[in-house]
Formats: structure tokens, C-alpha cells, sequence
């Protein structure tokens, strides 16, 4: 008598993927997306039949009926597919449409409040940036715009960050999506920033090349949290893990190569040369300076793939090849290739990497944890490897 074989050749080392259950998910997921564009071209034609003026009223309050409308569509649709059938897949497009609708309508919600409740106009946004326009830009002169700003104004950012953290930590409370648990991630940490930015203008603006490092810092501690509750990378925990490292990775990326590239905060300088200082423009330029990043860069994803070996996460490494290949493909094209040769090569070298790394995964964390123990806090962050092959 013959037993069924396993439909899976997952071994207990691999991750289990928090983004797909099945092809079912593919296909509800495509149904999801032809509806979703259906209701948005649905609600413009509907715009379009009330002949409103869109500088009206009328026309807002018609466009803000027609989100909350979609809003309550959406949140069906993910009671039942999310909430009971577990479907992940259409539950990532679900909850990040809701996120979407659900800020537009808490922010304008907020400015007619503003409007309307506390009486805020046009000039008294102006005044206080006309009375800052002498001066240069200096502590003085945000602290001068901030002052004659209402307070009402004033906690706008923090009022944008919660009109996004509250709907995705609703949706992630009501239905346990480990998506929406890293979007709740990015908006928590996101509002923490506009805290201290209201507290402190000027002296967060200086320090952002620090704040942006330690917004990814707070992201990857938070994954690691979530992971060390799940060490066997079983329930939904490791999947809101999963999804905080994926954000992490490439917001801790870029902001070292800030770093590296400003330093630790802005000068008045800083702000004058925009161009010198931005990132993309100065990896994409032909000179020392771009192959400097590059090399820098290359390092770092090395880091971030010692620290994925360590906490078994594949994720910080997949969010930084984007990066990765555009640092080889700099590297290489220093010494003097051709266009062709330089994709090839990059192309070459970025997939070689990979590839080994897939297939000596669990080897060389058998290596990297030798010095560890395998129990207690430290087993729980960097769970042993068990299997002998990839």
C-alpha cells in the first residue's frame, strides 16, 4: 500500500512564503485588482454625471462619500476573504487600498476641521513664512515660522502619521495580516518622527541623515522582536517579522549611504548644494565619489546578509539587490567596460551571489552559529540550523 507524498519539498529550514497561500490567491487576487479598478472607474463616472465644480464643496464632499463608500467595500471584502478564508495575497492589496482610502478621508477630514472648527485661512499659513522670508536658514528662523504658526497647524505631520497608523493597526487588529502588521510598523515609526519634529523642528530637519538611520534601526529591532516570539518561523508573527525586515532593509540602506555620504546631519551648506548631496545623483555620476558609495554599499549588503544568515531571514537580502546590482554595476564600470560588459558582469556576479547563497544556505549558518548558544534569548534571535542542504 502506497502513502500520498508531499505535495511540498520545503525543508524545515526554508521559510514558508507570508505573501501567497496558493495559486487561489492568485486568482482571487486578480479578481480583487479588476474590481478595485472597476470601483475607481465606477466613482469617476459617477463624478462626472453630478457635474459639480471642483472647487466646490460639493465636489469634495461627493469624492469623500464615494472613498468612504469604497472604504466599506474594501473591508467586506476583507472580512471574508482575509478574516475567515485567510486569503494573504488579496489581503496585501486589500488592506493597502484601505490604508490609502481611509488616510485621504481622516487628513481631509482634518483641514475642514481646521477650516471650519478653528477658523484656520490661507493667510495665516503665509504670514508666518513671509516673516522668516530675510532671514537665513538657521534654528531661529524655523523656530520663527513655528511660533507663529497655530498650534492646530503645527501638529499637522502628526496628525498625516496617525491618519495612516490608526486604519492599518485597525485592520491589522481586526484581521491579523502580517502586511498590514509591517505597515502599522512604518506608520508607528513615522509618527514618532512628527512627534519629535513638532517638539523640535529645527533640530529633527538637522539630524534627519540620524533619524532616518534609526527609523530603520527601530524597523529591524521591531522584526526581531516579533521574530524572537516565533523562532520557528511557523504563525503569523514571523510574517509581520518578515515584512518589517522588508521594510527595514532598504530604508537602513539608503540612510548609512546618507551618512556616509553627508554625515551624521545637515549643514546650512547641505541644503544650498541639493544636488552634490542627493543620493541617486551621486551614484549615478561617473567619478570616484559614486564607485566610494558603491563599495560602501556592497559592504553594508554584506552586513545586512550575515545578519539574514544569522536571524534566517531572507528578506533584508532581497530588498537590498536593487541596490546591490546598481553599486556592482558602478564598481564595474570604473574599470573602463563597455555598457554591455558592465550589465553582463553585474548580471553575472549579483546572480552568482545569490544562487550560492540559496544553495549553502543552511551550511554556512551552521557556521556563523557556532559561536552562539542554541537556547535562551540569544537561540530565540538566531534560531539553530538544523538541515543540512539549502
Amino acid at each position: 500500500m502506497t502513502t500520498p507524498t508531499q505535495a511540498s519539498s520545503a525543508s524545515p529550514q526554508d521559510e514558508m512564503l507570508p505573501f501567497l497561500n496558493n495559486f487561489h490567491d492568485i486568482f482571487t487576487t486578480i479578481g480583487v485588482l479588476i474590481l478595485l479598478v472597476g470601483l475607481a472607474m465606477g466613482s469617476g463616472q459617477v463624478m462626472n454625471s453630478l457635474d459639480l465644480p471642483q472647487d466646490g464643496m460639493g465636489w469634495q464632499y461627493a469624492v469623500i462619500a464615494l472613498l468612504v463608500g469604497v472604504s466599506v467595500i474594501i473591508w467586506m471584502l476583507s472580512a471574508l476573504l482575509v478574516g475567515k478564508q485567510r486569503r494573504i495575497l488579496p489581503g496585501i492589496v486589500l488592506s493597502a487600498s484601505f490604508s490609502i482610502t481611509a488616510t485621504i478621508v481622516l487628513i481631509w477630514g482634518y483641514t475642514q476641521l481646521l477650516i471650519h472648527g478653528f477658523g484656520i485661512n490661507e493667510s495665516m499659513m503665509d504670514n508666518p513664512f513671509q516673516a522668516a522670508e530675510q532671514m537665513e536658514f538657521g534654528r531661529e528662523a524655523v523656530l520663527a515660522v513655528a511660533a507663529e504658526l497655530p498650534f492646530t497647524i503645527r501638529i499637522l505631520p502628526v496628525i498625516m502619521g496617525l491618519s495612516f497608523l490608526i486604519p492599518v493597526a485597525v485592520y491589522y487588529w481586526s484581521f491579523r495580516l502580517p502586511f498590514a502588521g509591517g505597515l502599522a510598523g512604518l506608520g508607528l515609526v513615522g509618527s514618532v518622527v512628527a512627534i519629535q519634529f513638532i517638539q523640535d523642528p529645527y533640530m529633527t530637519i538637522v539630524n534627519l541623515p540620524t533619524v532616518y538611520v534609526l527609523v530603520g534601526v527601530a524597523l529591524l529591532v521591531g522584526g526581531i522582536f516579533f521574530d524572537m516570539r516565533d523562532p520557528g518561523r511557523s504563525t503569523r508573527l514571523s510574517g509581520t517579522a518578515f515584512w518589517l525586515h522588508f521594510f527595514a532593509a532598504p530604508i537602513l540602506l539608503s540612510a548609512v549611504l546618507n551618512v556616509t555620504q553627508i554625515g551624521w546631519t545637515f549643514s546650512e551648506a547641505d541644503f544650498a548644494d541639493f544636488e552634490n548631496n542627493n543620493l541617486l545623483m551621486a551614484m549615478a555620476q561617473d567619478n570616484g565619489q559614486a564607485v566610494r558609495l558603491a563599495v560602501i554599499a556592497l559592504i553594508i549588503i554584506g552586513c545586512f546578509a550575515i545578519i539574514s544568515l544569522l536571524i534566517n531571514r531572507r528578506a533584508l537580502i532581497v530588498s537590498g539587490l536593487l541596490t546591490a546590482g546598481v553599486s556592482i554595476g558602478a564598481v564595474v564600470n570604473a574599470t573602463g567596460m563597455d555598457t554591455g560588459s558592465v550589465i553582463a558582469v553585474t548580471l553575472l556576479l549579483l546572480g552568482g551571489v545569490v544562487v550560492l547563497l540559496g544553495a549553502a544556505w543552511n551550511p554556512v549558518r551552521r557556521i556563523l552559529l557556532i559561536p552562539f548558544p542554541s537556547t535562551g534569548l540569544i537561540g530565540r534571535i538566531f534560531p539553530p540550523a538544523d538541515g543540512s542542504v539549502g
